[in-house]
């Protein structure tokens, strides 16, 4: 608006100018003696000369005019011989008694062949910096244009005088415009082929047409046309009824060419510098580039607040058509709708509330803030109740990819895809949004419930959450991406509960190759920008568990009994099903460098139970894995985990080649080897059982002799413990008796003694 204003005043000064050169012309005999004073005075205020090529034409009655010639403006010093500015021809008048009567009637400005040279070179100076004042006599002659002002003022109100009047309009042609940046090695062109204006009175409107071209070497060439009517005031500005139409070219533009069409009503408050633009609608048609052909349709209530440098849109409203033949079914709409757009520009902050946004029939609601679109940073929370990407797409059911010969496959190895990601711009995001979806259909496959969290800081974007429901299961898990070195890092973790991987299978691919509830756990790193490093570098775990299903393609359980049927030169089963049954499917292992090992396989199927060890090499996707299955003889075997009742031999089957096709073998060697080996089992088993029942044979015989010895032992000991026993009872029955003896004899002594006493 700044410009605009700068227009007016210049208009204005020019007008002053004529009006003042006209009265000097009017009392002063010789004009070429004016000119050149006017010259001496340019080259003592500019340092640069003035030239007029041609003459003065003064006219005084009816009309008081002038007519000047051509004249050129010279350039600054090092920017060449060729004028900064020059004119053609120029011409103004005003009738004598409307000046009489202070209503003056400007007739019509005419402005013919302007040309002006704008350059800055390499080293950031250009052509008009010599003319720009310093900011002290900048303040200088504003105080004296204040006091100046100031005086007007007061002289007008004391004098009470109304001047009214007219002007005639601008009537100005072939002006030209150049624009050179030697720093940039870039130029621009503009050339106005007309602008014109209608009577121009105080407090009424007048009409403005503007024709012109703009070119930039290859890069760009449009031409625009505009017009509107014009109200200009000291408080505002008006355009009504503006139509603007510009069509351009050029490889500045992401398109072949390119046309606007805008109408608008426009106001611009002067004292506060707001700009408002009411009934905006506007049209872009593309074509070429990216796409074959665009239409976009925007309106909406502009308000544009310059002070503040706030832009914003109530109501917004786009509606786009997309044509090209790579777009599925050739054309795609695209809408967008907000009930207010806000964009402030010193934050470089946009944002879009209650924002609607349409792809055909699906549509997301919610909101889009950017909060710097420099960095960029950005947040937003978008939800939608369904999305059809397969329908957006342009793809039915039906179509399925074709599966191509194994053989092929084998002999032609994949290519190779590159990642590629916008690694500065990753680098430098900032967000913090959500994506909530009710039902979302791609490739054939239907989930629900899906919510996508995503932050991105420093260069580390996480997707944690990512939730969804599908095929009567649930997936929980997180995705970061790592960008802060030169090759993008990615760690995975997922997890899938019951998930029915039959029903998924049929509806991905058309084939149930394994069916069941399934159970995955999963946890990967890996980096690079290419599908072979990503595949190369992964390292992580990886545990499987699926519950009642079936394998198809194969039958367990036939490859057993034909197995036995060869072994017994017995005739091979006929094979009635190519599937097998089990009741549970376990498998868990560690991913190295791009290979999966795995030695925990464990499979329950009806009187079978497999298990087996190998590896996956992720890379050239082949499969190196020997399973071992054994029949179970009861079915009480399969449910106590055959500990007891295990019957037959452990059949080894390779599994090896292409995931696609793997070749399924059953290893008779190893099966015959297994068989001898279990003969010799058998016995080594029978020697061992008959050495044992010889030793017990033995160590029973060898415990009744000592058992014999014992008894004799026994009965020698109570022998001669009675001898013993006797012995000393006799001997003791001998003391008894002598002590008897000496007992009497001593009593009897006694007697004697007392007889001799008595």
């Amino acid at each position: 608006m700044k410009i605009i204003k700068i227009l007016i005043t210049g208009l204005v000064v020019l007008l002053v100018l004529i009006i003042a050169a006209i009265a000097i012309f009017a009392t002063t005999f010789d004009a070429n003696q004016y000119k050149q004073n006017l010259s001496e005075l340019v080259k003592q205020q500019t340092g640069r000369t003035l030239d007029f090529q041609g003459d003065i034409g003064l006219t005084i009655y009816p009309q008081l005019g002038m007519k000047l010639g051509s004249m050129s403006f010279e350039n600054a010093a090092g920017f060449g011989n060729q004028p900064m500015l020059a004119v053609n021809s120029a011409s103004v008048s005003v009738d004598v008694m409307s000046l009489i009567s202070f209503q003056p009637q400007i007739e019509q400005l005419n402005l013919d062949g302007l040309s002006v040279r704008l350059v800055k070179n390499k080293q950031g100076v250009t052509n008009w910096d010599d003319l720009v004042q310093p900011a002290d006599e900048a303040k200088d002659d504003t105080s004296s244009v204040d006091s100046t002002t100031n005086t007007v003022e007061t002289d007008s109100k004391q004098q009470d005088l109304e001047i009214i009047g007219s002007f005639g309009g601008l009537n100005i042609t072939r002006v030209n415009l150049n624009w050179t940046d030697e720093s940039t090695s870039s130029s621009y062109q503009v050339d106005v082929q007309s602008l014109t204006t209608g009577v121009i009175e105080p407090g009424k409107d007048f009409p403005l047409k503007l024709n012109m071209n703009i070119k930039s070497g290859q890069q760009l060439d449009a031409a625009v046309t505009l017009q509107s009517l014009v109200s200009v005031d000291s408080k505002q500005v008006n355009l009504s009824g503006v139509k603007l139409m510009t069509r351009a070219a050029g490889t500045m533009i992401p398109v072949d060419s390119a046309q606007l069409e805008l109408s608008s009503d426009i106001q611009f408050l002067i004292a506060s510098n707001q700009l408002s633009l009411k009934g905006f609608n506007s049209s872009i048609a593309t074509l070429g580039g990216v796409l074959k052909q665009t239409d976009v349709n925007l309106s909406g209530e502009i308000g544009f607040d310059l002070n503040a440098q706030l832009l914003t849109i109530a109501v917004l409203d786009i509606r786009s058509v997309l044509q090209d033949p790579s777009i599925p079914k050739e054309r795609i709409e695209v809408g967008v709708s907000s009930t207010q757009l806000e964009v402030q520009l010193t934050q470089r902050a946009i944002s879009l509330e209650a924002l609607t946004l349409a792809l055909n029939e699906n549509q997301f609601n919610g909101y889009l803030k950017v909060k710097d679109y420099d960095k960029p940073s950005l947040s937003f929370d978008l939800s939608a109740e369904k999305l059809d990407v397969d329908k957006l797409l342009g793809k039915s059911k039906q179509d399925k990819p074709v599966q191509e010969d194994s053989n092929s496959e084998a002999d032609e190895p994949a290519k190779d895809i590159q990642i590629q990601l916008p690694m500065a711009l990753l680098r430098g995001l900032e967000l913090d949004g959500k994506l909530a979806i009710g039902t979302l259909i791609a490739e054939g496959l239907s989930v629900q419930n899906v919510l996508v969290k995503l932050d991105a800081d420093q260069g580390i974007v996480n997707v944690n959450p990512v939730s969804l429901d599908l095929y009567d299961g649930s997936f929980a898990g997180s995705i970061q991406v790592n960008v802060q070195k030169e090759k993008p890092a990615y760690t995975v973790v997922k997890k899938l509960s019951s998930f029915q991987v039959g029903k998924f299978l049929k509806d991905f691919s058309g084939d149930d190759m394994v069916s069941g509830a399934a159970n995955i756990d999963v946890s990967l790193t890996t980096k690079g920008e290419w599908l072979s490093q990503l595949k190369s570098q992964l390292n992580g775990n990886l545990k499987i568990l699926v519950e009642d299903g079936a394998l198809k393609g194969f039958n367990f359980r036939h490859k057993l009994d034909t197995a036995k049927a060869k072994l017994k030169r017995e005739k091979v089963p006929e094979l009635v099903e190519k599937k097998t049954d089990f009741s549970a499917l376990s498998i868990s292992g560690v991913i190295k460098d791009g290979i999966f090992n795995s030695e925990d396989l464990d499979m329950k199927a009806p009187l079978m139970r497999v298990s087996g060890k190998g590896s996956a090499d992720l890379s050239k996707e082949t499969v190196d894995y020997l399973v071992n299955a054994k029949l179970v003889t009861t079915s009480k075997g399969q449910l106590s985990g055959g500990a007891d009742d295990l019957g037959g031999l452990p059949v080894p089957v390779g599994i090896t080649g292409s995931w696609y096709a793997p070749k399924i073998d059953v290893q008779y060697d190893e099966l015959i080897k297994a068989q001898l080996d279990e003969k010799k089992a058998k016995v080594r088993a029978e020697l061992e059982n008959q050495k044992a029942a010889l030793k017990a044979q033995l160590a029973e015989q060898k415990e009744k002799l000592k058992q014999t010895q014992q008894k004799e032992m026994a009965a020698k000991k109570a022998q001669l413990e009675e001898k013993k026993n006797l012995a000393e009872a006799k001997q003791k029955a001998e003391l008894e008796a002598k002590k008897k003896a000496e007992k009497e004899r001593a009593e009897q002594k006694l007697k004697d003694k007392l007889k001799k006493l008595f």
